[in-house]
């Protein structure tokens, strides 16, 4: 595989504005020249610390969640998710996600992959995503509006909401995580 295009210089930033949005984001604007000296502004969505994913597997059943998701105004199959507290490694953030929204904690962590984006043309979110097992009861209190239900599908299920064209599993993280914890577990 030839990954020399990745090696090409990057655009040169001209100026860089920061404007808080909201509560939540922060839009960057950057003024960037390309190597053929055209000019663009692009906006991105700025990240924090960056965040996790966890899939939680018991040994029989991935542990899928069912979270409101605004953007589509429906709720959504999902995995457990959410930010890096400044200070926090990955894996810590990854256990402590898991007790604050499904009340689990794992005693084995494994990385599925240091490193995935998601819509890297204009969100800069870094997230890391682990296999999580040997689960035990642990609640955390956590920021969530309401609990998260817990929706526990086995392996050959998982290959359904993975390959079925209709599939109520949608969201590609969740998709793309999943197949990596088949494919870890050697399901796949």
């Amino acid at each position: 595989m030839d990954l020399s295009a990745l090696e090409k210089p990057v655009p040169k930033i001209l100026d860089r504005r920061r404007n808080k949005v909201s509560r939540f984001f922060t839009v960057d604007e950057l003024d960037l020249e390309f190597s053929n000296n055209t000019r663009r502004t692009y906006e991105r969505l700025s990240g924090g610390n960056g965040a996790i994913l966890a899939v939680p597997f018991d040994g029989n059943d991935f542990y899928l969640t069912s979270e409101y998701a605004c953007g589509f105004e429906r709720y959504e199959l999902g995995f457990v998710k959410g930010k890096i507290d400044a200070g926090e490694d990955a894996a810590t953030a990854c256990n402590r996600e898991l007790e604050e929204e499904i009340g689990f904690g794992a005693k084995n962590i494994v990385l599925l992959r240091r490193e995935m984006t998601v819509a890297p043309g204009m969100l800069q979110l870094r997230m890391f995503t682990y296999l999580c097992t040997d689960l035990y009861p642990k609640i955390l209190v956590g920021d969530e509006p309401e609990p998260i239900a817990i929706v526990k599908v086995s392996p050959a299920e998982a290959k359904d909401l993975i390959f079925d064209v209709d599939s109520p599993l949608t969201e590609s993280r969740a998709i793309a995580c999943l197949t990596l914890a088949m494919r870890k577990l050697n399901y796949l």
